[in-house]
């Protein structure tokens, strides 16, 4: 606070002036500080990020990818998604990793209409992702939000899907929307790409975006999305000479009215998919059930 005198002419009184002033400047020195030290904390946590793994000391080792559950949807198969969480906790050898859009969240204005035709509300959804991360908790190694999950952020700044997350599992790799890790099994290694939403899209081949990543960034070996509604897949390919994988994660709502209003393709039934890491090798289980029934079998 500072002051300020102002004599007028005359024989009139003097003026004291306290408070903020127009005149006063910017504190340039304290705001570059400020600055730096942004810079410096975004550094250290993408370094961090750059160094993300994941080692497990055998294997073979499965990771089931799951996505699009979308709890609190009037058409979602609930029965089929705890079950899947239950046959990944109980399966020897197998792990989870979730690939965005857990809720439904329909909280934008320009949605709401999307909840006339379902009965739960939003703390329902809420309560039936709580539930299920507590089923699939000790099994879950990677978390990435989606889009839905990402509503209460945009609108409030407060990322609640991460606080859920991490009420029930802290400690799991979680990113906002694009997360990198190393995968180690014994001493086989893959890069891993995991986003809900890839840049590029074709009516012919779902997982385009993540094969174009691949071959023009050449960062990850096998490159992990959803979002499409369009069933589950595990698809090889070569990039640069690499052998890479693209996984699509497929669906837990079955029955949509927004997909039949706009005429979108049906889906493949495949939901979970499973990707066994064995003998340095990777390969993709389409069928959530199978890949826990080979991983059984190789834990004989």
């Amino acid at each position: 606070m500072k002051l300020f005198r102002r004599l007028l002419g005359g024989s009139g009184p003097g003026l004291a002036i306290e408070g903020v002033l127009a005149g006063e400047s910017v504190d340039e020195e304290a705001v570059y500080g400020r600055a730096v030290r942004e810079w410096e904390r975004s550094r250290a946590l993408q370094q961090r990020r750059a160094a993300q793994r994941l080692h497990f000391d055998k294997g073979p080792v499965g990771l089931a990818w799951i996505a699009d559950l979308h709890f609190g949807g009037a058409g979602v198969n609930y029965p089929r998604a705890f079950e899947e969480a239950r046959i990944i906790r109980e399966t020897e050898g197998m792990w989870a990793a979730t690939v965005g859009d857990l809720v439904d969240q329909f909280i934008l204005d320009r949605m709401k209409a999307e909840r006339f035709e379902t009965r739960l509300t939003i703390p329902d959804e809420w309560a039936l992702l709580r539930r299920y991360l507590r089923i699939l908790g000790p099994k879950l190694v990677v978390c990435v939000r989606g889009n839905h999950d990402a509503w209460i952020w945009k609108l409030g700044g407060v990322d609640y899907f991460r606080e859920v997350v991490a009420s029930v599992t802290p400690r799991v790799l979680y990113d906002e929307a694009d997360c990198r890790f190393r995968l180690q099994v014994g001493e086989a290694a893959w890069r891993v790409r995991v986003r809900h939403k890839w840049k590029g899209s074709s009516i012919y081949n779902p997982s385009h975006g993540i094969e174009r990543a691949a071959k023009w960034d050449q960062d990850f070996d096998l490159g992990v999305g959803a979002h499409t509604h369009r069933g589950g897949f595990a698809r090889g390919f070569s990039a640069g000479g690499r052998d890479c994988m693209a996984v699509m994660c497929g669906a837990y709502k079955e029955h949509d009215r927004y997909a039949d209003e706009q005429g979108f393709a049906k889906a493949r039934r495949s939901t979970a998919v499973g990707v066994i890491f064995a003998s340095g090798q990777m390969v993709g289980v389409e069928y959530l059930p199978l890949a826990a029934e080979i991983m059984r079998g190789l834990y004989k």
